[in-house]
């Protein structure tokens, strides 16, 4: 449930950017719940594990749906990380997609979805 809200957040901030509504922006893009878990698997491995390093970058691919794109740390302040998130689905007419989402560390040390 907790990765499920994660995704619907990150097409939440795509959607204030691009002003299309949550739903038409989650059908254009053709990506999969499991999609999104992909995609954020891939982005923790920029910032969770020793240095994160403004610039460094991931490539995913979810075999199973065709989806794919690539994940680019953008930058670095105090404790949080912003991402950029460039994907694209195999499904027919399906609209590339760019999602910039805000990654804290809290007290506890765990990375939370922040606006």
């Amino acid at each position: 449930m907790n990765k499920l809200f994660c995704a619907v957040a990150m097409v939440v901030a795509a959607s204030s950017v691009s002003a299309q509504p949550l739903s038409r922006m989650m059908a254009n893009s053709g990506l999969s719940p499991e999609d999104f878990d992909v995609m954020g698997n891939y982005a923790a491995t920029l910032y969770e594990r020793g240095s994160p390093q403004a610039g460094s970058s991931a490539k995913w691919v979810n075999s199973d749906t065709g989806a794919s794109g690539t994940v680019t740390l953008e930058a670095i302040a105090d404790n949080c990380v912003v991402l950029l998130h460039e994907t694209q689905s195999a499904k027919a007419n399906a609209q590339p997609l760019e999602i910039r989402t805000r990654r804290c560390k809290n007290a506890d040390g765990v990375w939370i979805l922040t606006p």
